[in-house]
């Protein structure tokens, strides 16, 4: 039952403003935070938390808070549950709303878009590099911030924010292997999202979209959704025939959108440097990066850019990289200390193979509303089952727990990641392990119950897409 039948609950430490919206799962209302002094977003749980639910909310939280302290992802800020027994989770506000509604009425030149796209692909690197797959890059998950930057959004948790959630990739955004598959996704999947949400920032449209205009016609709902994903799987992608738009603009979204994922760019990183490129060459200027680790600029931007123009090219001025306020990260890592891995449709793209003692990082997908009116009505994901019978019990002498489960479609080169979850005491940089073996004996965690959540990965690394969850009692 909804508590308080939607009624903002009472904060410690914030301010009652204004509703922003709702999902299935979750309001979201503007709260002003008293210390320090600012608007943030809540999302408050609609139900009240059981366990295992209370584990996963506070698990999505955490490792959301592992990657919002990058320029160009929205910030959490905390989490907690009630006294009524309802998660909350605490985002930057971004006043500005969402690329989806700035498109409405707006275009961005090819530099500017250049610009957009590569603070977007920095964001994703970053992501990427922690083992996370976005799933769902479009237009109304790029949040405008105060300052007018843009803010990658709605990673498992915070799509219910602004705009239409969806689960999982939405058709006119998802690369033809996704459609085909009804399922799946790596980092070459959301390097085409990224590469269609910045087509549309030029044309105000999804790439197919744009180009077979006349053959979706005035389709709506579940219809258009059918037409648009046949076109995407069958037809040409289309081109910009734009006389605005240089030829190294278009070569590279064309090769973002490629629909062999081999084809497209290797990594977002590689992505944000060849837009690099583009932008110095064709404007005088560039962008830098805002990777960890990473110089802003190649080494040779400047080189190339003289080889490849008849004029002598500027030299780009070394821009101080815009980043968070250290408070903010202090603030996250302080209010976030329910940690737990949190589990995913896919496992980190580029593990090799799972084995005994692997550690992995994985994400968990929101869940959400399907409009299935809407042209861009989300396909589910994967196809792999879920373990069954995940059980576990102490030993008699309460030194250790085993827990074991059942593979319900045995299938060659299967394996199982699994993770403590709940306030067991892990460390917050703790990572998940995979073995290959159906039964696991662990050191018991602080508390009453020690919490384990396992999912299934075949040989091809998809992942089941909910993870088991079990609970064994101290006795």
């Amino acid at each position: 039952m909804e508590a308080m039948n939607g009624i903002p609950p009472q904060i410690p430490g914030y301010t009652f403003a204004q509703k922003l919206g709702s999902g299935s799962e979750a309001n979201v209302y503007l709260y002003q935070q008293l210390s320090p002094s600012r608007q943030v977003a809540i999302k408050v749980s609609k139900g009240t938390l059981d366990p295992r639910a209370a584990a996963r909310f506070r698990s999505e939280a955490n490792f959301m808070g592992r990657i919002s302290s990058h320029p160009y992802v929205l910030s959490v800020y905390g989490s907690g549950v009630t006294t009524t027994g309802n998660g909350y989770t605490v985002f930057e506000y971004a006043p500005g709303g969402n690329y989806k509604t700035f498109l409405e009425s707006n275009r961005l030149n090819a530099d500017q878009m250049l610009t957009v796209g590569i603070n977007l692909a920095s964001a994703l690197s970053t992501a990427h590099r922690e083992g996370i797959i976005h799933r769902d890059i479009k237009p109304s998950n790029i949040l405008i911030n105060t300052h007018g930057m843009p803010m990658l959004s709605d990673f498992g948790i915070a799509g219910t924010i602004y705009g239409r959630p969806g689960i999982g990739y939405t058709i006119a955004w998802a690369p033809p292997e996704v459609l085909a598959k009804n399922g799946g996704g790596n980092e070459s999947s959301d390097i085409y999202s990224l590469g269609a949400t910045l087509f549309a920032m030029l044309t105000g449209q999804s790439p197919y979209e744009y180009g077979y205009s006349a053959a979706l016609g005035s389709t709506r709902g579940k219809e258009r959704g059918a037409l648009l994903r046949n076109i995407i799987l069958t037809d040409p992608l289309p081109k910009l025939n734009r006389p605005d738009i240089p030829p190294q603009v278009e070569r590279i979204l064309r090769k973002a959108l490629n629909k062999t994922p081999e084809d497209r760019y290797y990594s977002s990183y590689d992505f944000a440097r060849d837009m690099q490129r583009a932008q110095q060459e064709l404007y005088g200027h560039a962008t830098p990066t805002t990777v960890e680790g990473e110089p802003p600029f190649p080494q040779n931007l400047y080189a190339q850019s003289q080889a490849n123009s008849q004029a002598a090219a500027v030299v780009p001025k070394q821009r101080n990289t815009w980043a968070k306020p250290l408070a903010i990260v202090v603030s996250a890592v302080a209010a976030i200390t329910a940690v737990a891995l949190v589990f995913a449709y896919v496992i980190l793209p580029n593990m090799d193979s799972a084995s005994d003692n692997r550690s992995v990082q994985i994400k968990t997908p929101g869940t959400h509303d399907q409009d299935n009116d809407s042209p861009d009505s989300a396909i589910t994901t994967s196809s792999v089952p879920s373990v069954e019978n995940l059980a576990g019990s102490y030993s008699a002498d309460g030194g250790s727990v085993q827990f074991t489960w059942v593979n319900p479609d045995p299938q060659d080169g299967d394996s199982y990641a699994w993770s403590l979850v709940g306030d067991a005491g892990v460390d917050p940089n703790a990572q998940g392990t995979t073995t290959t073996d159906t039964r696991i004996s662990i050191k018991p965690a602080d508390g009453s119950q020690t919490c384990i959540q396992v999912s299934l990965i075949r040989a091809d690394r998809q992942m089941s897409q909910n993870p088991a969850i079990a609970c064994a009692a101290k006795p």
